[in-house]
C-alpha cells in the first residue's frame, strides 16, 4: 500500500515538472531544488512546497528534518514471541533512521552543490562525537533593477535578503537527548525561496479573488459519483469568549486564524466536507484540482493567494492545498484543506468572514454558535464526537531552534 501511495503522490508532483504553463515555468527556480523535493518525497520526508503572491511571486520549499539516536538492537530476551516483536520494531526503527540520514545528506549535498553558483554564501559545520551543528546560507543571482543583496550576521547566524534565490539550512543538536531509542538527537530546517521580481506590485493594482469563477471550475470535480458531502457552520461574536485549554487536545477548535487589524467583532465560517472512500479516486480528484488551480492562476494571478500543489493526504492532519483572502481591510477568507484517516479521504472547503474557526469535531459538527454545539445526526451514526476529535486532531510540526554545538 505504501508503494501505491508514493506512486500516487508522484503523480501530483509530476504536475509541477511536466506540461508546465507560463506561470509554473517562471516560478520554477533551480532544477536542483525540484530534484531535492522529489528525493525527499520518495523518502517520506514531506517537503512543503508553496507558491504565493503578496505583490511579488514567490516559490518556497521548506523541509523539516530530525535525526534520532543511532540504532542499537534490542537485547535478546530468550522469549520467542517478545524477540520476534522486538525484531519487527528494530526493523522499523532502522529503516526510519536510514531515511532520516538520507534526507539530511540530500539537503546538505544540495546546499554544497549550489554554493558553486552563489553570489555569496556562508557555511559553518561543527562535528564532535557524532553530534552536529550545521549552518548554510546561500544567495544566488542578483536583480538587474531594484533591490541589492544585503547581509545580516549575528554570531553563527547569517541571513541574506534581496536576491532572486535564497537558501538556508540550520541543524542543531537536541540538548535534552537522553540517548534512548526513538529520541531525537537533533533538528534541522531547510528553506528555499525563489522570488523572480525585486519590486512589489502596487496594492492599488491588486484584484479581488473571483471565488465564483474558481468555484465553477472545481465544483464539477467534487460532484463526481462516489463523493459525498456535508456542511458545518460556525458563528462567533464578542458576546462569547473562546478559552484556550491547557491541553490542545481539549480545545474547541483545531484551527483558529484570528483577524488582526481591523479586528472583527463577528465571525462566520462555512465549511463543506467532501468525502471519498477510494484511494485511487481521492488522488485522481486531487490531481484534477491541482491542474485546474494552475490553469486558473495562469490567467488570474494578481490576487493574494497561497498554493501547495505538492501536498498530499496525510493521516489525521489537515493539510492546506489552496488559500486566498481579500486585501487586509476586507478580511474574507477561502481555504481548501485535504485530510486522510484510514481509507477515508476528505477535502474541506472553508470560507467566511472574520476569524476562521474549524471545530475539533468538524467531522460530526453541524453548527457551533457561541459555544452551543449541534451535531449532525447522520454523521453520529458512524462516529462519536470523541472519535471525531481523535481522528481529526492531528499534530502540526513546529520548527525548533537550539544553540549550536561548538567549542568554547
Amino acid at each position: 500500500m505504501k508503494r501505491i501511495a508514493l506512486a500516487l503522490c508522484a503523480t501530483i508532483v509530476s504536475l509541477c515538472t511536466t506540461a508546465q504553463g507560463t506561470l509554473q515555468k517562471r516560478l520554477q527556480g533551480s532544477p536542483m531544488i525540484d530534484s531535492l523535493v522529489n528525493e525527499v518525497s520518495a523518502l517520506d520526508g514531506n517537503p512543503d512546497v508553496s507558491y504565493y503572491f503578496d505583490g511579488k511571486f514567490h516559490k518556497t520549499v521548506c523541509i523539516f528534518n530530525s535525526l534520532t539516536n543511532d540504532f542499537q538492537p534490542t537485547p535478546i530476551t530468550g522469549d520467542p514471541q517478545k524477540d520476534a516483536q522486538n525484531h519487527i520494531r528494530d526493523s522499523v526503527r532502522q529503516n526510519k533512521i536510514n531515511q532520516e540520514h538520507k534526507v539530511y545528506e540530500a539537503i546538505r549535498n544540495t546546499c554544497k552543490a549550489l554554493t558553486d553558483k552563489a553570489q555569496e554564501s556562508y557555511i559553518w559545520e561543527y562535528h564532535r562525537n557524532g553530534v552536529d551543528s550545521v549552518r548554510y546560507a546561500i544567495a544566488i543571482g542578483e536583480y538587474q533593477n531594484g533591490d541589492t543583496l544585503t547581509t545580516y550576521q549575528h554570531q553563527r547566524e547569517v541571513q541574506y535578503y534581496n536576491a532572486p534565490e535564497l537558501l538556508s539550512f540550520r541543524y542543531d543538536p537536541y540538548p535534552y537527548n537522553d540517548g534512548t531509542p526513538w529520541m531525537a538527537k537533533g533538528y534541522g530546517y531547510f528553506k528555499y525561496e525563489y522570488t523572480p521580481d525585486s519590486v512589489y506590485m502596487p496594492k492599488k493594482d491588486f484584484v479581488l479573488f473571483d471565488k465564483e469563477a474558481y468555484t465553477k471550475l472545481i465544483q464539477p470535480i467534487l460532484k463526481q459519483e462516489g463523493i459525498t458531502s456535508r456542511q458545518f457552520y460556525v458563528y462567533h461574536d464578542s458576546t462569547y469568549t473562546i478559552v484556550r485549554k491547557k491541553n490542545w487536545k481539549d480545545d474547541d477548535f483545531m484551527l483558529r486564524v484570528e483577524t488582526k487589524e481591523p479586528k472583527q467583532m463577528k465571525s462566520e465560517t462555512h465549511g463543506t466536507v467532501y468525502t471519498l472512500h477510494s484511494r485511487a479516486q481521492a488522488y485522481a480528484v486531487l490531481e484534477q484540482i491541482v491542474k485546474t488551480t494552475w490553469d486558473y492562476l495562469e490567467d488570474n494571478s494578481d490576487f493574494w493567494f497561497t498554493f501547495h500543489p505538492y501536498n498530499g493526504y496525510r493521516n489525521r492532519k489537515l493539510n492546506e492545498l489552496f488559500e486566498s483572502k481579500y486585501l487586509t481591510r476586507v478580511p474574507d477568507f477561502y481555504h481548501i484543506y485535504i485530510h486522510c484517516f484510514g481509507e477515508e479521504y476528505n477535502i474541506l472547503i472553508v470560507e467566511g468572514k472574520g476569524d476562521m474557526l474549524i471545530p475539533a469535531e468538524w467531522a460530526v459538527v453541524k453548527s457551533w454558535k457561541n459555544g452551543n454545539v449541534t451535531y449532525d445526526k447522520r454523521a453520529l451514526k458512524t462516529l462519536t464526537p470523541k472519535q471525531a476529535r481523535e481522528k481529526t486532531m492531528g499534530f502540526t510540526i513546529h520548527t525548533r531552534q537550539f544553540e549550536p554545538f561548538d567549542e568554547k
